[in-house]
């Protein structure tokens, strides 16, 4: 790790071990790499532990497998994983995924700095985000991290690309709310419309992200099939319980329209960001 530009991990041995030592608020940790197959409890059940500890429920976590444990990785994703890799670890591989790794937790630290610090917010240089920005949201379940969503996709084998499907929402009129609303404000907004979207698809398997934009994307696997017109009500329905926050906060009740459903057919994983941007690609050709 010294080589990389990193400073030496601290090793344990378990999963026990591993909660026992992150339960600690005074040990800092940036990053996590959790081996899937462990004495005791495996990776998976660690993860999902890990994500109930408070001050560790956005600390980025890469599962460490072996090439026949891929089977397992969609389970860690739906765990809380950010990222794989496969044992032998390669060197190149590693230093890449943990460049990734620290541009997510700038992005989260950027978020926290917005939070904590709204009165003196003008005055802080660099501190905010772009529009198109796929800026993390308040932690809620079911939605993940836009870079958590990618890493999913890439991690899939060839195979499991063929047939896999998705969709993307898109937030009528967000640029004006951007605009509007302090940057904090504009993420709780957004994240009040991912729940939204949440809770409309909770008949399906689905992963969800905030793209930027205005945007969400979903991913859903093969054998999903979505009736649109019942999404359409649901979210709908949905989005009215929000009517009457909105009114007291003086903003309009939010407008999303939904994208046709895409599929990727079969093809590598070069085609995974242009599988996405073609997701949103179709709800923005929407009248």
């Amino acid at each position: 790790m010294l080589s990389l530009g990193y400073s030496l991990p601290k090793p344990v041995d378990n999963g026990l071990d591993a909660l026992s030592f992150l339960q600690d608020r005074n040990k800092h940790i940036d990053c996590i790499l959790l081996d899937i197959q462990m004495p005791g409890i495996d990776g998976i059940a660690t993860c999902k532990r890990i994500r109930q500890i408070s001050h560790h429920v956005t600390t980025p976590i890469i599962m460490v497998t072996t090439l026949n444990g891929r089977n397992f990785v969609d389970n860690a994703f739906a765990a809380g994983a950010t990222d794989y890799l496969t044992k032998p670890l390669d060197r190149i591989e590693l230093s890449a995924r943990l460049g990734m790794m620290e541009r997510l937790i700038s992005e989260r630290r950027k978020a926290d700095s917005l939070e904590r610090d709204m009165s003196s917010l003008s005055d802080l240089p660099g501190i905010g985000f772009a529009f198109d920005d796929a800026a993390p949201l308040p932690k809620s379940d079911g939605l993940l991290d836009y870079l958590a969503l990618e890493n999913h996709l890439l991690s899939m084998g060839r195979l499991s690309y063929c047939g896999l499907k998705t969709i993307a929402f898109q937030v009528v009129g967000a640029a004006k709310i951007y605009q509007l609303l302090e940057p904090v404000e504009y993420l709780d907004y957004m994240a009040d419309i991912g729940r939204s979207i949440v809770t409309s698809l909770k008949r399906h398997s689905f992963m969800l992200a905030h793209a930027g934009s205005g945007d969400f994307v979903c991913i859903l696997g093969s054998r999903q099939t979505i009736d649109a017109d019942e999404l359409r009500q649901d979210l709908s329905f949905q989005l009215q319980e929000l009517h009457q926050n909105y009114v007291d906060l003086g903003l309009p009740l939010p407008i999303v329209k939904i994208g046709a459903v895409q599929s990727l057919g079969f093809y590598s994983s070069s085609m995974v960001k242009n599988f996405l941007t073609r997701s949103r690609a179709a709800v923005r050709s929407i009248d």
